[in-house]
């Protein structure tokens, strides 16, 4: 299994989510609004300021755990509902998940 977080601008929720929806036997996804900093803190020079930063972005964490076969799949809807081609469009990062336990099921 893997799973699939994405960072993504908040206004391009509902396409990944229809984008989600499309693909057949995706079980769900979780959605977290979530602040951070990136790339674009730096300075013209390219070197990050001294200071804390007062101000952060607002994104959207988007988190599938599916089959190896739909990560693929996954990873390309997300990535075109999401795409802008504007600086700070977000990430995607795939892990490999090595047990899931549905907790509706019986305890062993």
């Amino acid at each position: 299994m893997k799973e699939i977080k994405a960072y993504i601008k908040a206004f391009r929720r509902d396409k990944v989510t229809q984008a989600l929806h499309a693909i057949e036997g995706l079980e769900g996804a979780s959605y977290s609004d979530v602040l951070g900093f990136g790339r674009s803190k730096e300075n013209s020079s390219g070197a990050h300021s001294e200071q804390m930063p007062d101000d952060y972005v607002r994104h959207v964490k988007v988190e599938v755990v599916c089959d190896d076969g739909l990560e693929s799949e996954v990873v390309a809807a997300i990535h075109y509902a999401a795409h802008t081609g504007l600086r700070g469009d977000g990430r995607i990062f795939v892990s490999d998940v090595g047990r899931s336990v549905r907790i509706q099921d019986e305890p062993e």
